[in-house]
């Protein structure tokens, strides 16, 4: 059967009129025919239409009992819960006022309210219920009042308490939480704003953006995952799946003008209503009630978590030595660029979200991973043998490439890169902006300065790839101001070394003069000769640069008023 949703007969000869359409049906047949519809619809699962022809059924005859009992069964299945309680009282209540009451209508309005998590309003409304039935029918609210009875004795039993007894402060606050969302102040927002000291003229209120540390991103997740895979088993794949569906842009293109808002709003109303139903049966077998039925032995419980701890400590420190291994391995190979990709995974993914409880030296473990990625970076700058100053010698010292132009290619109309969309970016500058966004997040929650400095430091190095030489001149300050927090005089070398870069990129002589003599004091306290030659060796290379710059601009002014004496000695010959 077609559906025929949302139909109307266009206006001409062309549009073939429905048969159903021909025949002047009468209200009550037409009502008919739109329930047996919506119930054919409604036991395929597809509530959508079936709510559809429901509407239309009621909008014919409004005072049917059984189609508004249809609907809220139907309701119900689409986790609309409370217009299914709603339509279950309407319904109910026009049967015992026919003198016929119902006992599925009268069910159905509790199972409603336990669905909506209202236990102890749907034990009252089931005893309030029963009265009116005898003999059989009465019976059947006695299993459902035994169930509710145990959901009931589940949640707020000794599981319960022993829960609230061990998060009594965490309950302080979720309950302040709750009361200060539940006050409604109904007064114009200028004012509210005023008294809190805010802008008072926003047109558009300012939306805060919740920042979660990787600990708490890491510890939401993971409670994510235990109460679908305690709830669903191994069908809780299906719902993260879900949720990562409504984030993924592969499947709401820009370029599907037509379905993108459709799958939209469809994924979001699917995965809402999974996470509706799963909240139904977290409120009747709550988490603390499985953890307390699985170790109901108070030491029994302590036990297997102190062995899970001690598992998962040995694991860690099993990986911090491989992960050291293999970090000493990629200096002694000198690929840099893999050293600092590699460190940038585990520390920015895997250490960043364990504690010190589970990762014990974490702080003599950060610092070593840190020093020896420093001492691999300030490797790279030495003076070569048989060393000769040129003019490109001060790019080659620094590690610079020398200036390229981009090749200007020929415009061709109708060829490809015609119609390439104006709004799509260079791949490279886009991920150097997520790496960015991502160390610009993780210094906010950084509790050592080592790791701000070496934040701070890469950061800069994406801001000189990409260009930005003001941006890298200014984290690179940020981090050798950071690196008199720890004494590391190593990252400060390498932050002044950033600033030396970005000077000489853009040939500005003074300032890298500056930049060269406090790296010239850095490398003295590390007291290392090799970076102290590679200094002074930048520093002639300067000063040279510096003296040919200044002669230039002599011989300038000198030729300036040689020429003007030439002009005046031209114009007396030809006055004369």
């Amino acid at each position: 059967m077609a559906s025929i949703v949302g139909y109307t007969p266009k206006a001409g000869i062309e549009e073939s009129v429905p048969v159903w359409l021909k025949i002047d049906w009468n209200d009550e047949v037409l009502h008919n025919i739109y329930r047996d519809w919506a119930t054919y619809y409604s036991n395929r699962r597809r509530e959508t239409f079936a709510l559809h022809y429901y509407n239309k059924a009621l909008e014919l005859n409004g005072l049917d009992d059984d189609t508004l009992y249809r609907r809220s069964q139907a309701k119900r299945k689409a986790a609309q819960i409370e217009g299914a309680l709603q339509d279950a009282r309407a319904a109910s209540k026009m049967a015992i006022e026919r003198g016929r009451p119902n006992v599925a209508m009268s069910q159905q309005i509790c199972d409603a309210l336990f669905e909506l998590n209202r236990m102890e309003m749907s034990k009252v409304e089931m005893h309030n219920q029963k009265r009116m039935y005898t003999g059989v029918k009465a019976k059947t609210f006695d299993m459902r009042l035994i169930v509710i009875e145990d959901v009931i004795k589940d949640a707020t039993g000794k599981a319960c308490a022993e829960f609230y007894l061990k998060n009594q402060k965490v309950a302080k606050i979720v309950n302040a939480i709750i009361r200060a969302n539940e006050l409604i102040d109904e007064r114009p927002r200028w004012k509210i704003l005023k008294e809190q000291g805010k802008c008072d003229v926003l047109s558009i209120p300012e939306e805060e953006e919740e920042i979660l540390s990787p600990l708490e991103a890491a510890r939401r997740q993971r409670a994510f995952n235990i109460a679908h895979q305690t709830f669903l088993n191994e069908a809780w794949l299906d719902v993260r799946f879900m949720k990562n569906l409504n984030k993924n842009p592969n499947l709401f293109l820009r370029q599907c003008k037509y379905s993108k808002d459709f799958l939209e709003m469809f994924s979001r109303k699917q995965y809402a209503i999974v996470r509706k139903f799963i909240k139904m049966i977290h409120s009747r077998s709550p988490l603390y009630l499985a953890s307390y039925l699985k170790y109901a032995n108070n030491d029994l419980r302590k036990k297997s978590r102190s062995a899970f701890l001690n598992r998962v400590q040995y694991q860690t420190h099993r990986n911090m030595n491989a992960d050291l291994k293999k970090i000493k391995e990629l200096r002694q190979k000198k690929d840099l660029r893999a050293l600092q990709q590699y460190v940038e995974n585990i520390m920015g993914e895997y250490y960043v979200i364990k504690t010190q409880r589970v990762m014990c030296w974490k702080f003599e473990f950060i610092n070593e991973v840190y020093n020896t990625l420093a001492l691999a970076l300030t490797e790279q700058y030495y003076v070569p043998k048989h060393f000769k100053p040129t003019s490109k010698s001060m790019f080659l010292l620094l590690r610079l490439k020398e200036d390229t132009f981009k090749e200007v290619r020929p415009f061709v109309f109708g060829d490809r890169s015609t119609y390439q969309d104006v709004d799509v970016e260079d791949q490279a500058s886009l991920k150097a902006k997520q790496l960015i966004a991502r160390m610009e997040r993780r210094i906010l929650f950084a509790d050592y300065s080592i790791e701000k400095c070496y934040l701070y430091h890469q950061i800069a190095s994406e801001h000189f790839k990409q260009g930005r030489h003001d941006e890298c001149c200014l984290n690179a300050r940020r981090a050798m101001k950071e690196c008199k927090n720890c004494n590391s005089w190593i990252w400060a070398f390498l932050a002044c070394i950033l600033i030396v870069k970005s000077n000489t990129t853009l040939y500005k002589v003074e300032r890298t003069k500056e930049a060269l003599e406090l790296g010239y004091n850095i490398a003295q306290k590390l007291k290392n000769p090799v970076l102290i030659r590679f200094i002074e060796a930048c520093i002639y290379l300067t000063d040279e640069l510096f003296k040919k710059k200044a002669s230039m601009q002599t011989d300038r002014q000198s030729k300036i008023p040689d020429r003007q004496s030439n002009r005046s000695f031209d114009r007396n010959q030809m006055h004369m």
